[in-house]
């Protein structure tokens, strides 16, 4: 019984990564997919360096969270296609 609902609790943990990193991905497609490429990218490393494969799993579901950031920023400054630079007036 432990066992099935410590395997429920990772499923949900997982599902609620996934759903993070959908939703960074409808800020931004390229974001998106760059979440896809950089986790299974990590994955691989992790696993190169000798990782067990449930580090390695946590590896890939954990790691799109790195850019989890971006749902809070605006557009305009995420989508922004030219250079940021510093708005005068502010220290």
């Amino acid at each position: 019984m432990v066992r099935v609902r410590t395997e429920a609790l990772h499923s949900t943990r997982l599902q609620i990564v996934r759903k993070l990193g959908q939703a960074a991905e409808y800020r931004d497609n390229e974001t998106g997919m760059h979440i896809i490429r950089m986790s299974k990218i990590a994955a691989r490393i992790a696993q190169s360096a000798g990782w067990d494969i449930d580090a390695c799993d946590l590896m890939l579901n954990a790691s799109p969270m790195h850019d989890i950031g971006k749902i809070g920023i605006p557009d305009a400054i995420l989508l922004k296609p030219e250079n940021l630079s510093q708005q005068s007036g502010r220290s």
